[in-house]
């Protein structure tokens, strides 16, 4: 563990890992069968569905589930449901930016460069749409971590970003649930 704690960038390696994973389990048959009967879970397999609704690896096989579910449960309780899970993967990417993953950026880029940066975000000219494209990112069927970025590096509170990412991953589960439920 000590290794760890003098690792330099131990969260941007943590992301890369994460993505290294997420990789090899998507080649994983079994696990693709496991995500594939998450629908027999009902309420809880919709909570895991919103949590994988938020990432870029998931976020295919979460809409091919959240359709699958529709034969089980009404799209508005999996919209409301499925929130919750999917706030608990934007909560966790929320802290991870709002954090130390910033500080480890500057390491990495150079701290001039990223307070050129966070100079123009943090400007009156631009600091109010990052919520604004945050929101509509989070609640499109695009993974998630785009929005939630550009709401970590923002300075909306942790409240507000909690309302925002249920309402807008309970819309966009809602209309895809609508949509599978139609066809």
């Amino acid at each position: 563990m000590d290794f760890w704690k003098k690792w330099k960038y131990p969260y941007l390696t943590a992301v890369l890992i994460s993505i290294f994973v997420a990789i090899i389990l998507a080649q994983n048959q079994a696990f693709k069968d496991w995500l594939l009967n998450l629908g027999s879970l009902e309420y809880i397999g919709a909570i895991i569905a919103g949590m994988l609704f938020v990432s870029s690896f998931t976020v295919a096989i979460s809409t091919v589930v959240i359709a699958i579910m529709t034969q089980n449960i009404h799209p508005m309780a999996l919209a409301l449901i499925g929130g919750v899970g999917a706030v608990m993967g934007d909560y966790l990417v929320f802290k991870l930016v709002r954090s130390h993953l910033q500080e480890e950026l500057a390491m990495l880029f150079g701290k001039q460069e990223t307070s050129h940066i966070k100079h123009l975000l943090h400007s009156k000219y631009i600091a109010w749409t990052l919520p604004i494209i945050g929101v509509f990112i989070i609640a499109s069927p695009l993974p998630d971590e785009m929005g939630v970025s550009l709401l970590g590096i923002s300075k909306i509170s942790e409240a507000r970003f909690i309302l925002i990412s249920y309402i807008s991953n309970a819309v966009g589960i809602l209309m895809i649930a609508s949509v599978a439920k139609v066809i």
